[in-house]
């Protein structure tokens, strides 16, 4: 396993993918994730990408990439035009030997506030995944879904048997998991067998009014419990990529509202008390002082922080493999 970036992480910067390339390997990372093909070349140009390519092979570096989402009611146009360019990049991806690619089906606010129910997304996501099917095997590709606010890993889990574990799998979001009120090791050792691709982020968590709130904290920093999750997604991926995501904001989940409870009907008594046990922790820490007051620390600016956040959770990450045997 090797510890790398998700470029949404240095998103202020602006650097272009070349400088992002060597921005990674000055501050001793393995690889990035990148976001949208557009972004590395705007007219998916087959020579431009195989340079971004070529240049990450010369420093000995992952890269991996993303396409448009897969939920055909997020689509921009018709579905017909939306299919067509998920296509076009999964050909363009492909011949530069990008082919676990990262794509999402949404976020927090299609699951809780879109006309069409979210049930229907998951369906109508795992048609158009089926409908890309014959290019996804003619290119031995795959599109690995994220756990990105919107969707869990039960259902995850779920839409990956359904379609073929072959064409589509999972980016795991290891914080993001608990915007569900999923644990982490739960949740990893779930989706761990389709685990292709990562966003590797902590958190703290706290009770708010309606429930709780979530916040991003780096690698190490967090109430993750590292020394358990790595070794379940190492069992079934020894060469998983661990691509830092990092960000600020505070986001609140409504716990205690029987709605939200309704839009989560696979959350079972356990798992729910390992998430509860999971924030009182975080509440002890804090009130000891051992972490700095949440809203104290999200006043803090990212830029101002952003380095310090990146190494050391790239640090801690690959001591942790190191420790565990792990490191690739």
């Amino acid at each position: 396993m090797k510890v790398g970036l998700d470029t949404f992480t240095i998103r202020e910067l602006r650097l272009g993918p070349f400088a992002t390339l060597e921005f990674i390997r000055k501050h001793d990372l393995d690889g990035a994730q990148f976001g949208g093909l557009r972004g590395l070349s705007k007219n998916l140009d087959p020579g431009e990408l195989r340079e971004v390519r070529s240049h990450a092979g010369r420093l000995g570096l992952y890269t991996h990439v993303s396409v448009p989402t897969c939920n055909p009611h997020l689509a921009r146009g018709s579905l017909d035009d939306h299919t067509e360019e998920v296509a076009r990049q999964i050909e363009a991806a492909a011949a530069c030997g990008w082919h676990e690619l990262h794509s999402s089906l949404g976020g927090l606010a299609e699951r809780y506030e879109h006309p069409v129910p979210w049930t229907q997304h998951l369906a109508d996501s795992a048609a158009l995944i089926r409908r890309l099917g014959p290019v996804l095997r003619a290119h031995a590709s795959r599109i690995n879904l994220e756990t990105h606010g919107d969707t869990t890993t039960f259902e995850l889990v779920r839409l990956v048997e359904d379609v073929g574990a072959d064409i589509a799998g999972i980016c795991l979001d290891t914080a993001n998991v608990l915007c569900h009120a999923e644990d982490p090791v739960m949740a990893a050792r779930r989706a761990a067998p389709y685990t292709h691709l990562t966003h590797v982020k902590d958190a703290i968590a706290f009770f708010s009014e309606t429930g709780y709130t979530r916040q991003g904290r780096a690698p190490g920093q967090g109430c993750l419990d590292w020394g358990r999750i790595l070794p379940i997604l190492g069992e079934h991926s020894p060469d998983l990529p661990l691509s830092i995501e990092d960000h600020k904001w505070l986001f609140t989940f409504d716990l205690f509202d029987e709605r939200w409870l309704s839009l989560h009907p696979d959350l079972t008594c356990v798992e729910m008390a390992k998430v509860v046990e999971i924030i009182v922790g975080c509440e002890r820490r804090i009130a000891a002082g051992e972490w700095e007051s949440p809203a104290e620390y999200e006043a803090i600016p990212y830029m101002d922080q952003m380095m310090e956040r990146l190494h050391f959770g790239r640090d801690y990450l690959k001591g942790m493999l190191g420790t565990l045997g792990l490191a690739g």
